[in-house]
This record gives structure tokens, C-alpha cells and sequence, in this order.
């Protein structure tokens, strides 16, 4: 009874974590040099403001990409999706504690999901030979994914950096990893097999 209890926790844990690493281990190319722009998706805040912990990872990460790369720019993608909080904003606030200069923060505040957030911070994009694009580990991978298929000339600049933190915020990983997995799904059977839903969704 024990070891049927051991393995009804140890598996998921075990799949959940192999997942992030293998997602992590892929997604850390900075495309090496030139002029860049880090772009980190949003993630809500918790219903009283406060900042989520997956807020703070991505920023985080982000804001290390920036720096080492000496980026010019970081775009913060979001709105107040969840609720009354604008996402976006609060990352911005992250940002901007960790040392980011406000001029260097852009605050994309319009768009309601990860096809939303490439497609409105497009404009944000140009004119840099490197976009580095920042979420969790396998949420970035999804969103790169996204990025080629609204614009395959925006595809080759942008390199995506996936964060990742062994054995910590499994409360969160195990669904996400869930989540992650009917996205792909989802997209391979739906969205990658027509050419509907590829113009950007940027509500005003």
C-alpha cells in the first residue's frame, strides 16, 4: 500500500520535473550577439496584487537575460486577465525593483493570452537583431512556436530562454506540465493544420 501511495506521487513528480529539465536544456540559446529586446509574457497576479511566484521567476530571468546580454529594451505582455490586476504592470514593477530603468520598460498592457502577447509586442520587436523571449521552460517553447506562425520573418531573430527551478513550485509545475501538453495537442490538431487564427488577437 505504501509503494502504490509512493508511486502515486513520485511519477507525476518525476514526469513533471524530467519535462522542465529537457524543455530547460532546449530552450537557452541568446543567439549570441547583437543589439536585443527581452519579451516576457505575462502571468497573473494573485487576487489581492500581490506578485504570483511565476511572476517573479519569468522577470527574474528576464531581467538576468537583459543584463548579460546588455539588451536595450524589456517588454513586459499583458493585461488584467484574471483580474483586476494588469499584469503587465506588476511585472514591470518587478522589473524595475530588480534595478531596470523605467525608460528601458515597456508595458504592453492589451493582450489576453500567449498568442496575444507575441502578436502585440510585435511592433516592440523591430529593429533589433535579437528578441529574447522569456517564460517557463516549456510555456516558452510554446510561445516561439507562436511567434514563427504569426510572423515567419520574426522567427530566425527570436531565442527563446526557459527558467526553471529543480524540485521547487510543484503545486504549479504538475498542472502546468498538464496544461502544456493539451496545448500542444490542441495546436497540432487544430491550429497547425489551417491557416485560421493566424492574424494576431490585440484588443484595444
Amino acid at each position: 500500500m505504501f509503494a502504490v501511495i509512493s508511486l502515486t506521487f513520485v511519477v507525476p513528480i518525476a514526469l513533471t520535473e524530467t519535462s522542465f529539465w529537457l524543455g530547460y536544456r532546449a530552450a537557452q540559446d541568446t543567439g549570441g550577439v547583437g543589439s536585443c529586446v527581452v519579451l516576457i509574457p505575462g502571468y497573473p497576479s494573485n487576487s489581492d496584487g500581490a506578485h504570483h511566484p511565476i511572476q517573479r521567476l519569468r522577470v527574474e530571468t528576464g531581467y538576468w537575460a537583459y543584463q548579460a546580454n546588455r539588451c536595450s529594451r524589456i517588454v513586459v505582455s499583458d493585461g488584467a486577465v484574471k483580474n483586476a490586476h494588469v499584469e503587465a504592470e506588476s511585472m514591470a514593477e518587478i522589473a524595475h525593483a530588480l534595478g531596470a530603468p523605467e525608460r528601458n520598460l515597456i508595458i504592453e498592457a492589451h493582450a489576453q493570452t500567449t498568442w496575444g502577447n507575441l502578436g502585440c509586442s510585435q511592433p516592440y520587436l523591430q529593429g533589433y537583431d535579437r528578441a529574447l523571449l522569456i517564460s517557463d521552460s516549456l510555456h516558452v517553447r510554446r510561445a516561439k512556436r507562436y511567434a514563427c506562425r504569426q510572423d515567419k520573418s520574426l522567427c530566425s531573430k527570436i531565442y527563446a530562454i526557459g527558467s526553471y527551478q529543480p524540485l521547487t513550485l510543484l503545486w504549479w509545475k504538475i498542472p502546468a506540465a498538464i496544461y502544456e501538453l493539451r496545448a500542444w495537442i490542441r495546436d497540432l490538431i487544430i491550429y497547425e493544420r489551417t491557416e485560421a487564427n493566424n492574424s494576431a488577437i490585440c484588443p484595444n
